[in-house]
């Protein structure tokens, strides 16, 4: 995996949170199979640099929120089931905003998993096929591509 903004902490993280909020296995490819960390890191590389930062600083801030809690752990040594449970109680909380960022960064989780061409596949949407599709239509109807 080749990034151009994300540390490897933050693909980690990021990895973790998709893998959390997607549970894609067994019946779709594990996150680490799929184009999601490369993606959000491609958007982050696009996005206004205030923004990178921001999301960047959000994805830490995500990572050691349950050390503030019983467990006392960073995210990524939760399980599966552990991290759904705080993901859910921070999107749930009292202070709108902290939900709202993490709703955020669980909706471009989403965007990244089943953005990626095999997944997308997998769920019966071929985007190959509706391009070439696309192309048809056009050229039945004389327009301009």
């Amino acid at each position: 995996m080749r990034l151009r903004v994300l540390t490897p902490r933050e693909a980690s993280i990021f990895a973790c949170i998709t893998d959390s909020v997607v549970v894609p296995e067994p019946l779709l490819p594990a996150v680490r199979d799929t184009s999601a960390v490369e993606f959000f890191d491609w958007w982050l590389g696009r996005s206004p640099r205030r923004n990178a930062i921001a999301l960047r600083a959000l994805l830490y801030a995500i990572e050691l929120s349950p050390l503030a809690g019983p467990g006392r752990t960073r995210l990524r040594r939760l399980h599966r089931q552990a991290r759904r449970d705080h993901l859910a109680r921070l999107q749930a909380l009292g202070q709108p905003q902290l939900g709202q960022l993490t709703k955020l960064v669980a909706q471009l989780a989403f965007l990244a998993y089943y953005g990626d061409d095999a997944v997308m596949r997998r769920v019966g949407y071929d985007p190959d096929e509706r391009i070439a599709r696309g192309r048809e239509l056009r050229a039945a109807e004389a327009r301009a591509l």
